[in-house]
């Protein structure tokens, strides 16, 4: 599985998944942590910026934050 450099607000965190916005919300349930009309950053390379940095919508990390939580509900 890659890992992912997440970084926010000053957060950063290091995440082993399968994509970046997956990385954002388990970043986010890990930490308590959601943002309003904000991006988040993500790398594979580490922290700092990088050309290949990917910019996450937080409306995406919010969906998949949602189904992470239900998917846990169900279980």
């Amino acid at each position: 599985m890659p890992k992912f450099y997440v970084t926010c607000l000053g957060l950063e965190n290091i995440v082993d998944t399968s994509d970046e916005i997956r990385a954002c919300a388990l970043t986010a349930l890990q930490h308590g942590t959601i943002t309003a009309g904000m991006s988040w950053v993500v790398s594979e390379r580490g922290f700092g910026k990088h050309e290949d940095d990917v910019l996450i919508p937080d409306e995406y990390i919010i969906k998949e934050y949602q189904r992470i939580l239900n998917k846990r509900m169900d279980q």
